[in-house]
């Protein structure tokens, strides 16, 4: 919604909202004011406040649940030894740009969420506004932020690496439009454990589609940064003031803090908490990580004791139950009430009834989101220690002390995710939990996680990329599991699951390889890698397997042509491809001209067989003469293509008619730049023909590709000087591109483009509103240039010459046209001092524009000393 001013008569009628953004279904727009961006799309997210102040946890309730104090809101320990990587975040924050995006990652219970909590306070502090986005995929409702009155906006989301790809892009993308919008500067910090598979996809998305630099900070151990004794000593005396325990500094150190497996800051925290606590005991503290667990699960178990024993109002809860409950809840995360009833009768607690269970989970563990009961149990590390120590199996029964396993939990997943139809919405959450403890727990995952997969692998599907991605680097990870899992992945490119199929290829193709000496089946394998590598975006690593692929095909094809041809050629075509991606055009275009000539051969043996891949190679082979900019010899392959493809749209339209009315905009494309616009006007027609029908039957998928032929379509017939017919498709496109960029900013440039367009077919018919669509494309594209100034820059001095020769035409704000053109001037001669060839021709065509301008401003001399420089 565009900004109005505020009623100068102090009227409240109507709504009004200023610096606002809403979400969701909650929009009723009456009588609205001010400056209010609008989205109706439900976001599969939840944006919300960050707090900005700790949570204090009373000294009665801290020492009932010891482990509380760990958490990162109640920041109970400072942030120590983080100054190196406090200056990096800043350093980053500091940057130019109107939206950064910024990867912290980091194993759990390294400090990621503390170091964010200081981030974020710190920013706070200095006037920015700290937003918090919690994955929420199925939306509840509408809601609505204010923002920044001033400062910046930081948005800070956890476990990132367990949202689905499409989901960050959808938060990403909406950020973007905020900032394209309003104008407001954005920095987005993801934290995550890790980064395989899903980070490099979803970064090479952000710069290449949406000119967004994302980059990434790793969270190195504290080992290497400072003292774990002096960490020790900091937390166990901030501890000990928490639990109101005297004495505490006098306590002895660990001996085994040198150990692998203190790296962590967790880890040391929960040892000095432990010493602090079992000191109030008067106990001896454990040292050992999983005993380290394994205590604050019985302090834990302690407090559910006495809840259900005290003599006024007891809970009738008992505390094996309420465990089986807490196990519950840390697989399957918060839900609502009357999903939690589900849940306890799946796994076999309903005594001493559902709703007594809840409420006294609830009393026990208040949910973050009051809408919710069976809030798990935090933090993660203690939440999968207990998953782990509640299954038997483990190697530590023997130890005095120790948690007591529960032979319920062996069939408890099972029940919880068992359907007959798709897995239920738990799903992702609970094979999230069991994958993270199966990484430090083998028996988690040889006897519940892998069981599990092998019978139902659409569950890891439900779980989403990221965590199929994790499951490939637990150690030793099981093949016939992964096998399972990539059995069930589509066919197809899928957006959320590209990168996992990538991983999942990568750790399988390894097995595969190595189990069998067959040249076909090795050929196979690293074709199939290379493709899913490159469908993930990973282009230079599907480079190796490519060539592997190519060149076992080669000598395969050599010794059996008939079998192995047409594997040759589709090798060659996805290697040009991964080469193309990576800058390497000229050695591209060999291996498409390669792979067209065998596809021809291949055709005319068996039309039937491969008359569509040879239409495909010849339009991929166009589309390499164009990256190299040989016009002359782009028009045959893509006539050829075109003719090809009509063929086959005869007999099978549902399949062929996309690729027919692509064709056909490429071709009306070519001939335009051969400036036979006569030639270029009907390939031109038709493909808008075509792709309003596919439009009209599949607007979601075709919505794009009409815009472009539009576009095309009004400027083959604007270069023929028929001005009147060219102005509706240019106006529907623009019309079109309105739309789209409201959904999907990466459509922004595309509208800017067609309101260049529009502006300039509106001045040759003399109509003086051609100068509203040229301002707003100016104003659009000098949004782009500060934004992604490597892909705009050059645009900014086009719109900006274009709308001073409009200004000309329509003899109208010539004064606004004199600025105009002398921006578009000098950012021209700063770009012909780098490139002369490619813009040298535009700078003196935006002088000539200017002489024009003086002109009609009366200022005659002027203009005519200009011409004669420029004649001379």
């Amino acid at each position: 919604m565009e900004a109005v001013p505020r009623p100068a008569n102090g009227s409240t009628h109507g709504q009004w909202f200023d610096g606002v953004v809403t979400f969701g279904d909650l929009i009723a727009v009456s009588g609205v004011g001010g400056n209010v961006t609008i989205t109706t799309e439900r976001p599969p997210y939840r944006i919300e406040p960050l707090p900005g102040v700790a949570e204090t946890v009373a000294v009665e309730a801290a020492r009932q649940r010891p482990s509380r104090l760990l958490l990162a809101e109640h920041r109970v320990v400072g942030l120590v030894g983080r100054d190196g990587d406090l200056g990096e975040v800043a350093a980053w924050m500091a940057r130019p740009g109107g939206v950064l995006v910024r990867l912290l990652h980091a194993a759990g219970g390294q400090g990621k969420t503390r170091l964010a909590a200081h981030v974020a306070e710190a920013c706070a502090a200095t006037g920015w506004t700290v937003w918090r986005v919690l994955h929420e995929p199925v939306f509840s409702g509408g809601y609505r932020m204010d923002l920044p009155a001033g400062g910046g906006l930081l948005v800070v989301v956890d476990y990132a690496d367990r949202w689905p790809v499409a989901h960050l892009q959808s938060l990403l993308t909406h950020l973007k439009s905020m900032n394209l919008s309003t104008g407001l500067t954005v920095r987005v910090l993801l934290l995550a454990r890790s980064t395989t598979g899903w980070w490099p996809a979803l970064r090479n998305r952000l710069r290449s589609d949406h000119q967004v630099d994302a980059t990434t900070q790793p969270l190195p151990p504290l080992g290497d940064q400072v003292n774990r004794e002096m960490l020790f000593q900091q937390a166990r005396a901030r501890f000990a003031a928490a639990l109101d325990v005297a004495g505490a500094d006098q306590l002895p150190l660990p001996t085994n803090l040198a150990d692998e497996a203190f790296r962590q800051v967790l880890s040391i925290h929960m040892a000095a908490l432990v010493a602090v606590d079992a000191h109030l005991r008067n106990t001896a503290a454990p040292t050992h990580p999983h005993a380290l667990s394994s205590y604050l699960l019985e302090r834990e178990r302690d407090h559910w004791y006495k809840l259900h024993n005290r003599p006024a109002e007891p809970r009738k809860t008992p505390p094996e139950v309420m465990g089986r409950a807490v196990y519950l809840a840390t697989l399957t995360a918060a839900v609502p009430r009357a999903t939690a009833i589900d849940l306890l009768h799946r796994v076999g607690l309903t005594e001493p009834g559902t709703t007594t269970i809840i409420d006294d989970h609830r009393f026990c563990y208040p949910p973050d989101d009051p809408r919710t009961v069976l809030q798990a149990l935090h933090p993660d590390r203690l939440g999968e220690d207990l998953i782990a120590l509640f299954t038997p199996g483990h190697p530590h029964t023997s130890d005095e002390d120790e948690w007591d396993s529960d032979d319920w939990a062996l069939t408890a997943a099972g029940q919880l995710l068992h359907t007959d139809t798709d897995p239920p919405p738990w799903a992702a959450n609970t094979i999230a939990v069991l994958v993270e403890t199966a990484r430090r727990w083998d028996h988690v995952a040889t006897d519940v996680l892998y069981p599990l997969l092998r019978r139902h692998p659409k569950l890891a599907l439900a779980a989403g990329g990221a965590t199929i991605t994790r499951l490939t680097t637990i150690p030793g990870v099981d093949p016939d599991v992964l096998t399972a899992v990539d059995s069930v992945l589509p066919i197809e490119r899928h957006v959320d699951l590209d990168v996992a199929a990538a991983a999942i290829t990568t750790t399988l193709t390894r097995h595969q390889l190595a189990a069998t000496d067959d040249p076909v089946d090795h050929a196979r394998l690293h074709a199939i890698h290379a493709w899913r590598l490159a469908n993930a975006g990973l282009h230079e690593q599907a480079l190796d397997p490519a060539e592997e692929a190519t060149g076992l095909y080669r000598q395969l094809a050599q010794a059996d042509p008939a079998a192995h041809l047409p594997n040759l050629a589709m090798s060659l075509t996805n290697l040009g491809n991964s080469l193309s991606d990576l800058g390497r055009r000229e050695e591209a275009l060999v291996l498409a001209q390669e792979a067209t000539g065998l596809y021809r051969q291949l055709a005319q043996a068996n039309p039937a067989a491969h008359l569509p891949n040879l239409a495909m190679s010849l339009s991929n082979f166009g589309i390499r003469l164009s990256e190299l900019r040989r016009w002359e010899d782009v028009l045959a392959p893509t006539q050829e293509a075109a003719d090809l493809y009509r063929q086959l749209a005869r007999t099978n339209p549902a399949v062929h008619l996309p690729n027919l009315a692509a064709s056909l905009t490429n071709l009306g494309m070519q001939l335009a730049k051969l400036r036979r616009h006569d030639e270029a006007l009907i390939p031109a027609m038709e493909a808008v023909t075509f792709r309003r029908q596919l439009a009209r039957a599949y607007p979601a998928a075709h919505l794009p590709d009409l815009a472009s032929s539009l576009i095309n379509f009004g400027a083959v017939l604007s270069e023929l000087g028929r001005w009147d017919e060219a102005l509706a498709p240019t106006q529907e496109a623009t019309d079109l591109y309105r739309q789209l960029a409201q959904a999907n900013p990466a459509h922004l440039p595309n509208l800017a483009g067609a309101l260049s367009n529009f502006g300039i077919q509106l001045s040759r018919l003399g109509r003086r509103e051609a100068l509203d669509p040229a301002e707003e494309a100016t104003d659009l594209y000098r949004q782009l240039a500060r934004a992604y100034p490597a892909a705009h820059v050059p645009d900014l001095p086009m719109s900006l010459w274009v709308y001073a020769q409009i200004c000309v035409m329509v003899q109208d704000n010539l004064p606004h046209a004199l600025g105009a053109v002398t921006e578009a001037v000098g950012l021209y001669s700063r770009l012909a001092e780098q490139l002369p060839q490619a813009f040298g021709r535009q700078l003196l065509s935006a002088c000539h524009t200017m002489a024009d301008v003086l002109d009609g401003l009366g200022r005659i001399d002027e203009a005519s000393e200009l011409r004669r420089q420029l004649a001379a």
